[in-house]
């Protein structure tokens, strides 16, 4: 019983770990919006990928 309790909390922690990294993945990608600077220096993956390239992906062609 108590290796079956084990196997169940180790997937749920897995589970848990893997939802966060893709939430922070998926916001890393869209957002944000805009580049954030502290003073000069521009914070880096600002902005998110896709707003970064918008430019480029509405001109490729499919």
């Amino acid at each position: 019983m108590q290796i079956l309790v084990s196997i169940v909390l180790m997937a749920l922690i897995g589970g848990f770990i893997g939802a966060m990294t893709n939430f922070i993945a998926i916001r890393m990608l869209f957002r944000p919006f805009e580049a954030k600077y502290i003073g000069k220096w521009r914070v880096p993956f600002t902005p998110g990928l896709i707003p970064k390239r918008r430019d480029e992906l509405a001109k490729k062609n499919w």
